[in-house]
């Protein structure tokens, strides 16, 4: 039964992780990023995938911290240098103490790669950057059968059509 709610947790984290990337402002990306990290903290202990949830709730931590950092306007590196360290700290104790299996060097590249774009005050930016993310956790929640494997192609997707849908026209005006 667990094992079930843990996978209902992750359709609905499919559905917001869709909707996220088509926001147009940073700050409304990180307000979709908070709830979805904390779901997917919950997903992941559901599922018994012990390395990932402290992780996730990490980086609810982290993007609640870059929506009031981007809210004042702050251009620093040291919130986005932090937290990717911490995320890097976390996700090797986890995996130890934890149970991680060596995929989780697919999470722990992923979750470093976000942990550095959601400070990013450009939504493009953001958006390019998942074009690695969402890869490198695709393939670890293939390894762990979890459902976050249709979240990270929903974002890859999500991305591709945030960044065409939002580009600059170039030469042509727009005209392909």
């Amino acid at each position: 039964m667990l094992e079930l709610i843990g996978q209902l947790l992750g359709v609905a984290a499919v559905i917001l992780g869709f909707i996220c990337f088509q926001m147009k402002s940073s700050r409304a990306i990180l307000v979709f990023q908070i709830i979805i990290a904390l779901v997917f903290a919950v997903h992941y202990l559901c599922i018994g995938a012990y390395a990932a949830a402290p992780v996730n709730a990490l980086a609810a931590i982290q993007n609640l911290c870059y929506y009031f950092r981007n809210k004042k306007g702050s251009k620093s590196m040291f919130l986005p240098v932090f937290f990717a360290v911490l995320m890097v700290v976390v996700n090797i104790l986890s995996w130890i103490f934890m149970g991680g299996e060596w995929y989780t060097a697919f999470l722990l590249a992923g979750v470093t790669v976000m942990a550095i774009s959601l400070s990013f005050s450009s939504e493009q930016k953001i958006r390019y950057s998942m074009l690695i993310k969402a890869p490198l956790c695709l393939l670890y929640n293939a390894f762990e059968l979890s459902i976050v494997v249709v979240y990270e192609a929903a974002v890859l997707v999500s991305s591709i059509v945030g960044i065409m849908k939002y580009r600059k026209a170039g030469k042509n005006n727009g005209k392909v």
